[in-house]
């Protein structure tokens, strides 16, 4: 493991908030300016379930969910991002749940596709969030246990002390991890580590994009909805001298058609 070096604390973007019913929420900025979310900490999670970042969700039976908040256009964000916080957590994979997080700017802050530049943005701050709560729950268990953190070791969403061979299970310290302080310093792996980035793994949404389940922008309907299109010149640089949409107009469906100033 290697101690990851900022300049920027990592209380600016986690915090423990409005615990319910045994489950745990540390909100999570991840954009460049790392600020803490408001609108997230006012949220109250779902009973049992553990929500970091706004995107990982852990209930008392150890089932995890991991949100994407960048809309999957068949890039894989919604399959990449979420393995970055799944790599640091420690749980396996092919467990996961992956859901795409809803459009809420304030909450998640970064909800765009496009430039390649999910993972560069979302690489540091995403695994040092799974990073944390793993920490946060194998103190938890080192309490419980009364035995040093150094000890213990995680797994497959399970917290281990071989010394003793106890182990539990991230949901069953959910509740005791939630109201424990958010270490300030906490490690992550170094790439020779990782044993899930790096892999080839299915887009968790493949299926359902080429059976046309996910509902985009241009799928989107509203009574009295126009559709309008774009021309755009031939090549770079040309610009339009003039048209004739006399001919066009008569077509049936076309309500108008007009040039746009562009600045």
């Amino acid at each position: 493991m290697e101690e990851e070096k900022k300049t920027y604390s990592r209380r600016s973007f986690l915090k423990v908030t409005s615990i319910s019913g045994g489950g745990m929420l540390i909100g999570f900025s991840w954009m460049a300016n790392l600020m803490p979310n408001i609108a997230l900490s006012k949220e109250h999670p779902t009973k049992d379930w553990i929500k970091l970042t706004g995107f990982i969700e852990i209930n008392a039976l150890n089932e995890i969910k991991l949100y994407s908040p960048n809309p999957e256009i068949g890039t894989n964000v919604m399959t990449s991002l979420p393995m970055l916080i799944a790599e640091e957590l420690d749980i396996e994979w092919e467990t996961v749940i992956v859901e795409q997080g809803n459009y809420d700017t304030p909450r998640f802050k970064s909800q765009f596709t496009g430039g390649s530049m999910a993972i560069n943005m979302a690489w540091i701050p995403l695994r040092t969030a799974g990073a944390t709560a793993r920490q946060m729950l194998m103190q938890a268990a080192a309490n419980q246990w009364n035995v040093p953190l150094k000890e213990l070791t995680t797994t497959k969403g399970a917290v281990y002390h071989s010394a003793t061979s106890r182990s539990l299970s991230y949901g069953a310290l959910a509740a005791a991890a939630s109201i424990l302080p958010i270490p300030d310093k906490v490690p992550i792996k170094q790439n020779t580590e990782f044993s899930l980035i790096g892999t080839h793994q299915k887009n968790v949404v493949g299926k359902k994009i080429v059976t046309g389940k996910p509902l985009y922008t241009l799928d989107y309907q509203e009574e009295g909805m126009l559709i309008a299109m774009a021309i755009h010149p031939p090549a770079f640089g040309m610009q339009l001298k003039s048209f004739n949409a006399a001919d066009a107009l008569k077509m049936p469906g076309i309500k108008d058609i007009f040039d746009i100033k562009v600045y």
